[in-house]
């Protein structure tokens, strides 16, 4: 039996695959279907352009269920999930079924379809949390009107990008409960290039393996973020096919067409030392070079059937003897790590560094590489360091993200003119603004609108003698969590010694991995002026004040309480509208630390909260927002 229902399962996802042209994606598939024909409720998780819409779509479509689709922003609040009355039929008939607007979610629930969100992380709390009772007693309450019953059909399909991604919110632990999980990645290179013939109705295969080769690479440059998912293949094969049918495109060619096509598909490195022009020509050259030692004969004959032998682009033509591109070598980088982490006995053998960045996602290798950077020697050349220094500073955000949450935000009310979604509008005042006249368009109505209010927090480091380099790690982690938590607030992030320094101040836009960059970088030891170091993240605060919509202002300061230079900081503790104190042991073990840690939060009229392990500080940074 077991046998005929897998068979059953294969057969469908062949049918799903010719029906909407899917290329590879068996095992997805047929995970996705399963999980929906049993209605399962099933979250795809996967970068940028791996196919996460088309897959979630395909199997809703095959399965013959209407498919309500919403796409997550942070603007999307759950009346916009749920439905809203309309004012005017209000305002003539009262809180009534008829003058109710169903949303998405009451449609789908109601119709036994699929409700399909894309990019559900980027869903504000509110929203998110409407869909709990929905999943789970498959039932809503619509205010003034009643309970709403989902049909057995009725089954959310929702997409997510990792939580270390920009303008990610995480998922609450009871939301991704009610989740079945399917994982994507990006393709393997011959399905990728597969994909970019289909989209782009190309026959030349030199062209279509240039293109998905440079695209590839761009996801392992040691300068690039992020790199480009295969519609920058798709691109750049589309800006070339004509041309070069027609002629042998020089080596230019092939680099103006590859910049505007993954200019904005790759995000470059903060410390990068290339513009993202030069960083694509000296892939696009590389990929040329590449093309070139390779036979065409081979090339031909390994897609004998497929594209016709006389539609050459010319990509071998490009490149000439008098190419110059020289690889820089990280062999010695990895070959260094590699050797760092063979006491932990895991068999691991030498790679490339894209295949490094992309395994740190292994949660079994992030705390060995990153035992192993404790153990760098002190005078390890630069750009060695920086190197690996990359590869940590991705593990550590990719830990952040994990321990990390958005939380609950605080709201006020505005009055404005109605839209339709607004979360509800005041009755008696519009009846009071409409007295006497005719309900001539929203306008007229006073809706209520609820906007978050922004935090502003100043982080406050201690890095002096009792920061050991070994607490280096845990203190960019810690850090790391905040900056996930306030990535759409004010924060800044000041490290102190015997003369404090800002890392991040309040207004600057800087990334996870950049500000865990500079965390790395940080000279430790040396005397302690928390004083100064309190100076400058009340200075932070003050300087955001004016800023609009502000809901909260805070100081967060870690340390051990010793002072060994620049005088009482109670004197500034009272700058602050709020000052926890985290402190992480005893400074020299006297009860004077203690005293003066206990003086600072109480002055500062915030919490003291002592941490004997230094490793908890992560969760303790979060503790103080719950």
């Amino acid at each position: 039996m077991v046998g005929m229902v897998e068979r059953d399962v294969e057969k469908n996802v062949d049918v799903m695959k010719k029906r909407f042209s899917i290329v590879g994606r068996d095992q997805e598939l047929c995970q996705i279907l399963v999980a929906v024909s049993k209605n399962k409720h099933v979250l795809l998780e996967g970068p940028v352009g791996v196919g996460k819409t088309t897959l979630a779509l395909a199997v809703a479509n095959f399965l013959n269920r209407s498919v309500y689709r919403v796409d997550g922003d942070e603007r999307y609040t759950e009346h916009k999930l749920t439905g809203w009355f309309d004012p005017p039929r209000v305002l003539s008939e009262g809180y009534t079924w008829e003058a109710f607007i169903q949303g998405p979610l009451t449609q789908s629930m109601l119709d036994g379809g699929v409700l399909f969100i894309n990019e559900l992380n980027r869903m504000p709390e509110g929203a998110q949390n409407v869909l709990l009772p929905a999943m789970d007693e498959r039932k809503i309450i619509i205010p003034k009107i009643g309970v709403v019953e989902a049909k057995p059909s009725f089954v959310v399909i929702a997409t997510q990008n990792p939580e270390e991604f920009v303008g990610t919110n995480r998922l609450s632990e009871a939301l991704k409960d009610r989740f079945v999980w399917v994982g994507l990645h990006y393709q393997q290179e011959d399905e990728e290039e597969a994909i970019v013939m289909k989209e782009t109705s190309c026959c030349d295969m030199e062209l279509i393996k240039l293109a998905v080769k440079i695209v590839r690479r761009t996801r392992g440059h040691q300068e690039i973020r992020r790199g480009s998912s295969i519609r920058g293949a798709i691109d750049f094969i589309d800006l070339l096919k004509d041309q070069s049918a027609v002629s042998t495109p020089q080596e230019s060619v092939y680099v103006n067409a590859a910049i505007t096509a993954l200019h904005n598909k790759i995000e470059i490195q903060a410390r990068a030392k290339k513009s993202k022009e030069d960083i694509i020509k000296e892939i696009v050259f590389c990929a040329l070079k590449e093309t070139k030692e390779r036979r065409p004969s081979e090339l031909r004959s390994e897609y004998e059937g497929k594209a016709s032998s006389e539609n050459t682009s010319g990509v071998f033509a490009a490149v000439t003897d008098g190419t110059k591109f020289k690889k820089a070598s990280d062999e010695s980088v990895l070959k260094h790590m590699m050797n760092l982490l063979a006491p932990h006995d895991r068999a691991i053998s030498y790679k490339s560094p894209s295949q490094t960045l992309g395994e740190v996602a292994d949660v079994g290798l992030r705390w060995p590489i990153l035992e192993a950077y404790m153990s760098l020697d002190e005078n390890l050349a630069d750009a060695e360091r920086y190197r690996i220094e990359r590869i940590v500073s991705r593990i550590v955000a990719l830990i952040a993200a994990s321990l990390g949450e958005k939380g609950t935000r605080k709201h006020y009310r505005k009055i404005d003119s109605y839209l339709p979604g607004a979360e509800d509008f005041d009755l008696e005042l519009t009846l009071e603004e409409t007295l006497g006249k005719p309900l001539s368009n929203y306008e007229q109505i006073a809706a209520i609108h609820r906007q978050p209010k922004r935090l502003a927090v100043s982080l406050m480091l201690d890095t002096s003698n009792s920061m050991q380099r070994s607490k280096i790690i845990t203190a960019a982690i810690a850090v790391a969590v905040l900056a996930h938590k306030l990535e759409r607030d004010y924060y800044s992030v000041i490290a102190f010694r015997d003369e404090a320094h800002i890392l991040k101040s309040t207004k600057e836009p800087l990334t996870m991995e950049e500000l865990v960059m500079k965390i790395l970088e940080l000279k430790t030891g040396g005397l302690t002026n928390i004083k100064e170091g309190l100076k400058k993240g009340a200075d932070e605060l003050e300087s955001v004040k004016t800023a609009g919509q502000i809901g909260e202002l805070m100081g967060i300061i870690v340390t051990d309480g010793w002072v060994t230079t620049g005088g009482d900081p109670r004197e500034v503790a009272g700058l602050f509208p709020k000052l926890n104190v985290l402190q992480v042991g005893i400074g020299g073990g006297k009860q004077e630390s203690e005293d003066l840690a206990k003086d600072l939060a109480k002055i500062g009229h915030g919490e003291y909260i002592f941490i004997d392990d230094f490793d908890e500080l992560p969760n303790y940074i979060m503790k103080v927002f719950r």
